[in-house]
């Protein structure tokens, strides 16, 4: 059996369902939105408007939801081909809302649970038997438009084409990254990710590190969310995260870090008077009438303003572009923050490690969850990888950590890496199989690297290169040198796409395509570039090189052969100018576009 998802339904218009319904609505799906009265209903879907992050598109999309109640619109459900459920975390709740729910879907219709860390074999035992077999979990993150994981938790009684269909509708229609996971407390993300949170509160609290200072350290410096752990955590709700918490420690008799998996009591007091973050207006930060943050002193339980942060380690790994070379560098520094950030950083590798295979069997799956649940640049695995696995294992050791045995094995078999690049393909270690496996590509994705590493790189320059993609079709890649989150253009990139235009015109390509895989797809103009023409007055050498950007961008739209643009993230300025010279444009739906220097009277 097969289901296309035309209508849905979410069960709950509270923040995290109204949100979801807002995201079927953003993909083209019409969505019914319930709740008890038809009046909490609609404030649900009013509410809609006040969100930030926006959870809509476009505002007018919030035309596809409509807003129903139990009591009037049950008949209404037979209309949907999913259902998802997201009412209050309890059991006994959501129970009762799925049996009044259930006579009322058709043979045909998907149940999900939004559940965040009940298990779905309690929630499946109160489901008749065939509509057991059409009942798993999808655990979306908050918020849903904008956290790209979707977990995936299939039951005993769970029917193959409910899986396939799910994970089907999640990639394909919401633009999720889907990792199966298993019915264990907390499934992935919230397992291996709220033990870091809890961690790095408790060694901070230990070392006497403020709340500023472990946000310095551990935020984009680490590859780590801008907002890094105190102020995440306010933004979450500690209400949240004390919930998920007290999960991993009721559920978590077998676990050998289950003492650390107690709340911080400051945590515990936050909560206690109602300091639960942005939410209630003070939580780890606090904002003034004035709008001065002050930061919460962990050990009084006060507020303070911040201080100014400086370690050794931060300064270092703030010369470095790669995040990789970054970890090392706040890993390798003798000071404070450098052990601080250390001692958190290998718990939680270890902690990773060691829920092989209790919650997932490939490491693979923990580290897309921490990555696209928790923003991290580089997963567990990865990070153990950009570290070095024998030297980080050795210093764990050496330290009286205790690493898994299977991260032994895998070093005795001389194996140093999680994973690698053998031929053609990418490999990963099996800790289960004790063996190297190959990794699957991901259906529908082009990966550049390998593709380079076969021979398809025709060109390569500072900043861009052209990949061979097969059929004629050239691939302009942007990596620039000094700024590869951004990729700014500069004279590189000019040359590339002159090159590009070139092999169109001679017919060694038929067609273009630019995108790339990096962080932003490009942010406008090399800046530091035309600051330095500036300084030099150098006006000469800058008209040149404006003159030969817009010359490139008149070639590329008079290009002989077909040019489509990829563009992701944030298109600005000259990263618009590019775009808007192709023929074609397939756009991610999270892009950020326009001629942003109109904002300062400058006339692209």
């Amino acid at each position: 059996m097969e289901t296309t998802v035309k209508k849905a339904a979410v069960l709950g218009a509270g923040v995290m369902g109204s949100q979801l319904a807002a995201h079927l609505a953003n993909a083209g799906v019409e969505a019914l939105l319930y709740d008890l009265t038809q009046e909490q209903a609609e404030q649900g879907l009013a509410g809609l408007a006040k969100l930030k992050p926006a959870p809509l598109f476009s505002p007018r999309y919030a035309e596809r939801i409509t807003p129903c109640n139990y009591d009037d619109h049950l008949e209404r459900l037979a209309e949907a081909d999913w259902v998802i459920e997201a009412v209050a975390e309890r059991l006994d709740i959501k129970e009762a809302v799925c049996r009044r729910i259930a006579p009322h879907l058709k043979p045909e219709a998907v149940l999900t649970s939004n559940t965040s860390g009940l298990p779905l074999a309690d929630l499946a035992a109160a489901l008749p038997p065939e509509l057991a077999r059409r009942f798993m979990i999808t655990h979306f993150f908050n918020p849903p438009r904008y956290m790209r994981l979707l977990e995936l938790v299939a039951g005993e009684a769970t029917e193959g084409w409910v899986v396939e269909a799910m994970a089907r509708a999640g990639e394909a229609l919401l633009g999720k990254g889907i990792v199966h996971a298993k019915d264990t407390p907390n499934f992935i993300g919230n397992r291996i990710g709220v033990y870091a949170e809890v961690v790095t509160i408790a060694t901070a609290i230990e070392m006497g590190l403020t709340v500023e200072e472990v946000d310095r350290l551990t935020g984009t410096v680490a590859g780590r969310p801008k907002s890094a752990t105190f102020r995440t955590a306010d933004l979450v709700g500690l209400d949240v995260l004390g919930h998920v918490v007290r999960t991993a420690y009721e559920r978590g008799e077998g676990d050998e870090e289950r003492e650390r998996l107690r709340l911080p009591p400051i945590v515990a007091r936050l909560i206690e008077e109602g300091r639960l973050g942005q939410k209630s207006g003070a939580g780890f930060y606090r904002k003034e009438p004035d709008r001065t943050i002050l930061a919460l002193d962990l050990e009084t339980g006060e507020y303070r303003p911040q201080k100014r942060v400086r370690f050794d380690c931060l300064r270092v790994a703030k010369e470095y572009q790669s995040v990789a070379a970054r970890i090392r560098a706040l890993c390798a520094g003798d000071d404070p923050g450098s052990r601080f950030f250390w001692t958190t950083l290998a718990r939680t590798l270890i902690y990773a490690a060691n829920r092989i295979p209790e919650i997932s069997d490939d490491l693979v799956s923990i580290d897309r969850a921490l990555r696209w649940g928790f923003a991290w640049r580089l997963g567990p695995f990865e990070t153990w990888d950009a570290l070095g696995v024998r030297a980080a294992f050795d210093r764990m050791v050496a330290e009286g950590m205790q690493p898994p045995a299977w991260v032994e094995r895998m070093l005795a078999s001389g194996r140093d890496r999680f994973y690698g690049v053998e031929g053609d393909d990418r490999t990963v270690y099996d800790p289960v199989a004790a063996e190297v496996a190959r990794l699957a590509p991901r259906p529908g994705v082009v990966d550049l690297d390998l593709l380079k590493r076969r021979g398809r790189e025709r060109l390569r320059h500072w900043s861009a290169s052209l990949v061979e993609l097969g059929d004629g079709v050239l691939d302009l890649e942007f990596h620039s040198i000094l700024q590869p989150d951004y990729n700014p253009l500069d004279g590189s990139v000019v040359e590339v796409v002159e090159r590009a235009v070139e092999e169109l015109e001679a017919g060694r390509a038929r067609a273009l395509v630019i995108g790339h895989q990096g962080e932003q797809f490009c942010a406008g103009a090399n800046l530091a570039m035309i600051l330095g023409f500036c300084e030099r007055r150098d006006w000469d050498g800058l008209e040149r090189a404006v003159a030969a950007l817009q010359q490139a961008m008149q070639h590329l739209r008079f290009a002989p052969g077909p040019v489509v643009a990829a563009p992701f993230h944030l298109a600005l300025g000259g990263g618009w100018e590019i775009i808007a010279a192709c023929d074609h444009r397939v756009a991610a739906a999270e892009l950020y576009t326009g001629a942003v220097e109109v904002g300062v009277g400058l006339i692209p």
